[in-house]
């Protein structure tokens, strides 16, 4: 059906409506399984970074003939081989290192399973590589959510302290969605048949992710992605589950005007960088954070 939207203007009202014992999660039921995704634009899609015409275009200048194969192999794995690389260099952990993980991420062994047909990645045995480079930086086909929709909140304002300060007209946004309706939802095209698929990794997975409160929407293709398929990155992620009269996806706004109230409320309630981010960049994030965030709320 339709994405449901919630507009607000006041913080509280905003705060108190995304809140576990909020209207929100009584609008999914009792039985639901919330998850949250906080963006700093309203207008922006639900695309995973490896699908992001401006994220691809940053790292592949030229692209002809460019395949859904070649996207897999020459962008997303070579990004992977190369944070595995530096991992090793500095005798970091990989989730779900074994000898066997290093055969399939040997170039070669993965150009041969994923070179002609590519329906099956990622495979499972990669979602923890994936989740943790994912939360380092890395683009690929995991979409961030998190079990709390304060962490959703704070990573919206957070993304908005990166707009002009004048541009207050714009709007934050937390998507929530029923992972319970959502899990395994397919969406079939003309070119090809994907499926979303709910991810949820041990927190050992990485520390961020622990902290975060962190799950994951994979969407995956079950056909059409192979060498003689011209690259795509897909429907997006929201314009599948609206397409769906079953399925409720709600879009909670927020103006951007309010973003620095919104961090100071986030800070109250636990929520900031030095939490989110164990560790001495998430201290130093806190603090520059907490002054633009002041800035931003007229309380300098």
């Amino acid at each position: 059906m339709p994405i449901i939207e919630h507009n607000f203007t006041d913080i509280d009202e905003f705060w108190k409506f995304i809140s576990p014992d909020g209207e929100i999660v009584n609008q999914m039921g009792q039985i639901s399984y919330p998850i949250f995704r906080g963006q700093g634009d309203a207008s922006w899609t639900l695309h995973p970074a490896a699908l992001r015409k401006n994220v691809i275009d940053k790292y592949m200048h030229e692209r002809h003939v460019y395949s859904q194969t070649d996207h897999v192999i020459f962008f997303e794995f070579d990004l992977l081989s190369a944070y595995i690389h530096y991992s090793d260099e500095m005798a970091l952990t990989i989730p779900g290192d074994s000898q066997q993980f290093r055969e399939d991420t040997d170039f070669y062994n993965f150009a041969n399973r994923f070179g002609s047909i590519a329906n099956e990645w990622p495979t499972n045995n990669f979602y923890p590589l994936l989740a943790s480079a994912q939360h380092h930086g890395i683009p690929t086909r995991l979409l961030d959510w998190s079990r709390s929709p304060f962490v959703a909140a704070y990573f919206a304002a957070t993304q908005a302290l990166n707009f002009d300060i004048n541009e207050k007209e714009k709007e934050i946004v937390v998507w929530a969605a029923d992972v319970n309706k959502i899990d395994r939802l397919k969406h079939e095209t003309d070119e090809s048949i994907t499926q979303i698929e709910f991810l949820s990794l041990p927190g050992v997975t990485s520390k961020n992710l622990a902290a975060q409160k962190g799950c994951f929407i994979l969407l995956k293709w079950i056909m059409g992605q192979s060498r003689d398929n011209r690259f795509n990155p897909g429907t997006s992620i929201e314009q599948i589950l609206s397409d769906n009269k079953e399925i409720n996806l709600y879009k909670i706004t927020l103006p951007h005007k309010q973003v620095g109230e919104l961090l100071l409320k986030c800070k109250k309630y636990g929520f900031s960088a030095a939490t989110l981010f164990p560790g001495s960049d998430g201290a130093g994030r806190a603090a520059t954070e907490f002054k633009l965030a002041k800035l931003r709320a007229d309380r300098m």
